[in-house]
């Protein structure tokens, strides 16, 4: 009895042993220990378990159940002395695998890397990232994002190397998923969390964590980003240490030379205003000329489609400034003579001069090419954007200049796989500079030529006789451009960047010198057509092939749009009930014509509706909500009316100049999940396509539009214009936007306010047939009107056709 007594002390001291083990081990284990560069220079060092992938074994990650994303952080571990330059390159291959073993997706991704700048502490360099146990350069970290929307059986993730090749030794993984926390969890984990975590979390915020409100501690903790460790008893493993107390290196040839934004007679100054209200403009001279009075030239640019308001003021005072009241929009400000501009919000204590935008731009020059590396898509095609321009090198530009270069492609043999020439005529910019040549105009504008490459396509080479700065961008074929309806039209709305539509590249590392220049960017403000400022345009809507669902829509006019005399029988202008004089207007026309009147009501139930026009009587019976009359025929010119109804409404009539309170009759088309077609014929001649749609949604209900161009043919070698062939249109109408039209032949349906859907056509297609098509990708459904707009005169034209009897 003793033996077994003893035997099962033995048993429940291991089962104890088993369930205690996890907790206590944090307790015994020694940590491990920091970079010692962290205690000589007084630095943090924030510890990271990583896991080393194998080149030809999988590494098995459990997925949380409930995870929506993924994400994949690796580091590639080099030689020690491999240069900041080096460009390394490693292939990542995945599986998603399902509880029973089966591949769910798979794929491979490429990353391409360099090892980034070091920080500095008491001017001593400090790399980012650092292992304690191996001496090795750390190259900058890659991501990848997973979503697991559409593949919710996903249980494990498996990742594998394909071979590296030299400078790399080996490259670490971290996998995170994504937690979602109730407003309640979020509550009970901000009260559980340390001081230090809690000051971490909050770093992004000006003031200490104490002060966070409700609502800021459940934005920081309701999306938390948890690891994961492999499967597996002795996965390989280590501790990447990411250091922090050190500062990045600031070239001071880069900072700003003094505050403002420079501008000048061949400089314009471009100011975002994001909000109406008014403002205080500052400038101060560079140089000092008695003679030469201050004045500065103002073109205030709104989203209405109207020639820009100009006038040139004298600033006054000291320093030099004067207040103007303005609206959203983009102010554009030349001086008479080269100096700095602010400008401040009035009873405001910061300047609103938006945050300068730098670009490093590669030099192209006799002896000197560019090269720019591109990583191979297996399945999917690269296009590339080659950005030239002409650069004086401190000496000012000519009014015009033609550039030439000559680019060379090549695949990962070294092998030439085509080649051509890029040439343009440029002239000197007036929004874009060379940052260390202020008063210099020896900057043109861009140059910008398009290429859709081979696959096999690794490497560019850009050589010219010219001195030429180039940059170099990519974007995958399948990516579709997302455009965010309507804040990316305007460059002072003030929101969120957009997604890019190009993703820049870094020229290949060089023995050369490094000749490149930092050039200061601005707003560009919108190129509008004359003709259509001044009227001079047709307009024609297009409808769709086959079985679309039309209807009469009603909408508010808006700013953008142009008021024509061509346009009166569609254009809606309030009538008022009582005794009235009535202008018809109908330019050219001296024949009869027959106005209509159009109703609308909150009420369904039946009313009576008397109308008298110069002493003739119209009785109606009339029922519904929205209902169209049409009216006796009367000459154009002034007309007695009066108006008598039994019940309450609006009234509008046709044929008469509208005012910013009328209405725009159209006919569109529904639009849902499927296509609308249209077939459009491209041609040189300067045609704008492009559609309005009309949201059914409530305000802040958003709807995408995805729009695909199918041409009869692409052009080959490269373009200067580009056609984004899938595209993505998010539209969001605000609180005064939605609900303010009306569809004239459903009772109850109403309209937001039209956007715009811009969509371009350029030199890239082939001249002829191009079929677009518009569908709902998700969101509220609306209506559409897809319409061309020829600018200049055109006349008009009928035809008929002769039959045999």
């Amino acid at each position: 009895m003793r033996v077994l007594g003893r035997l099962l002390l033995l048993l429940l001291l291991v089962v104890a042993a088993t369930f205690l083990y996890k907790p206590l081990r944090s307790l015994f284990e020694v940590p491990p220990p920091a970079p010692a560069v962290t205690q000589q220079l007084d630095l943090t060092a924030r510890p990271s378990t990583v896991y080393f992938l194998a080149e030809h074994e999988w590494l098995t990650f459990p997925v949380i159940s409930q995870a929506a994303r993924l994400r994949i952080l690796t580091h590639a571990g080099a030689a020690p002395d491999t240069g900041l330059d080096a460009p390394m390159r490693y292939a990542l291959e995945y599986e998603l695998v399902d509880g029973k073993g089966r591949v769910l997706n798979e794929g491979r991704y490429v990353h391409e890397t360099q090892i980034p700048q070091p920080l500095f502490k008491d001017g001593l360099p400090v790399s980012r990232n650092l292992y304690t146990d191996r001496s090795l350069a750390i190259a900058a970290g890659q991501s990848i994002n997973m979503q697991l929307e559409g593949l919710p059986r996903t249980a494990f993730v498996r990742l594998r190397l394909e071979p590296l090749a030299p400078p790399l030794e080996n490259v670490a993984v971290r996998l995170y998923y994504e937690e979602r926390m109730s407003e309640r969890q979020a509550s009970v984990a901000w009260e559980r969390l340390s001081q230090e975590k809690k000051t971490r979390l909050a770093r992004g915020v000006i003031y200490p964590p104490e002060l966070l409100t409700r609502e800021e501690r459940l934005n920081l903790l309701e999306r938390q980003w948890q690891p994961v460790g492999p499967l597996g008893t002795n996965p390989a493993q280590g501790t990447l240490f990411s250091i922090q107390g050190a500062e990045s290196f600031l070239d001071p040839n880069l900072m700003p030379r003094s505050p403002g934004l420079y501008a000048g007679p061949n400089r314009m100054g471009v100011l975002p205003i994001e909000t109406a209200g008014r403002y205080r403009i500052k400038f101060r001279p560079l140089l000092v000329d008695e003679d030469l009075e201050p004045e500065l030239e103002l073109r205030h640019i709104t989203e209405r489609l109207e020639e820009p308001r100009q006038e040139v003021v004298t600033p006054t005072g000291e320093p030099l400034a004067l207040e103007q009241t303005l609206s959203p929009g983009l102010l554009v400000v030349i001086p008479n003579q080269p100096g700095m501009l602010d400008i401040w919000p009035v009873g405001a204590g910061k300047s609103a001069l938006p945050e300068p935008r730098y670009l490093r731009s590669p030099a192209v020059q006799p002896g000197l090419p560019a090269h720019f590396r591109i990583l191979p898509g297996d399945d999917v095609g690269t296009s590339l954007r080659l950005d030239l321009r002409a650069h004086g090198d401190g000496e000012p530009l000519p009014a015009e200049a033609n550039i030439r270069a000559t680019y060379r492609l090549f695949d990962a043999r070294g092998r030439a796989v085509d080649q051509g020439s890029l040439e343009a005529r440029v002239r000197p910019s007036m929004i874009d500079r060379v940052a260390d040549t202020q008063p210099v105009a020896d900057l043109s504008e861009p140059a910008s030529f398009y290429l859709r490459l081979p696959p096999e396509v690794t490497r560019i080479e850009l050589t010219s006789h010219q001195r030429l700065l180039a940059n170099a961008y990519t974007r995958p074929d399948d990516l579709p451009h997302r455009t965010r309806v309507p804040v990316d039209y305007y460059a002072w709305r003030g929101d969120d960047p957009a997604q890019p539509g190009w993703f820049i590249l870094q020229p290949a590392a060089q023995k050369e010198p490094d000749t490149s220049l930092v050039l200061h960017l601005q707003s560009r403000p919108p190129e509008r057509d004359s003709e259509l400022l001044a009227g001079r345009y047709q307009w024609q809507a297009l409808d769709p092939q086959l079985a679309a669902r039309g209807a009469r829509i009603l909408v508010p006019l808006s700013g953008e749009e142009r008021l024509r005399p061509s346009g009166l029988p569609g254009y809606f202008k309030p009538l008022r009930q009582g005794a009235q004089t009535v202008e018809i207007a109908a330019p050219g026309v001296v024949r009869q014509l027959e106005p209509q009147l159009i109703y609308l009501r909150d009420n369904p139930d039946p009313f009576n509706l008397r109308l008298r026009i110069d002493g003739r009587t119209v009785r109606h019976e009339l029922i519904g909500r929205r209902g169209e009359i049409r009216l006796p025929s009367i000459s154009p010119g002034r007309h007695e009316m009066e108006l008598d109804a039994s019940a309450r409404g609006i009234w509008l009539m046709n044929y008469r100049y509208p005012e910013e309170s009328g209405y725009l009759r159209r006919m569109a088309f529904r639009l849902e999940a499927a296509p609308l077609r249209y077939d459009v014929d491209k041609r040189e001649d300067g045609q704008l396509v492009g559609a309005r749609f009309y949201s059914l949604g409530e305000a802040g209900a958003e709807s995408t539009v995805r729009v695909r161009v199918i041409p009869g043919a692409l052009e080959s070698g490269p373009s200067q214009e580009w056609t984004h062939l899938e595209r993505l249109y998010r539209i969001t109408p605000s609180a005064g936007e939605a609900k303010v039209g009306y569809v004239l032949d459903q009772q109850r349906e109403r309209l937001s306010r039209g956007q715009p859907i811009l969509v371009d056509l350029g030199s890239d297609l082939a001249n002829g047939s191009v079929r677009v098509e518009f569908s709902l990708h998700s969101g509220a459904p609306g209506y559409l009107v897809f319409h061309k707009v020829l600018p200049g005169q055109h006349e008009r034209t009928r035809g008929f056709r002769e039959e045999e009897q």
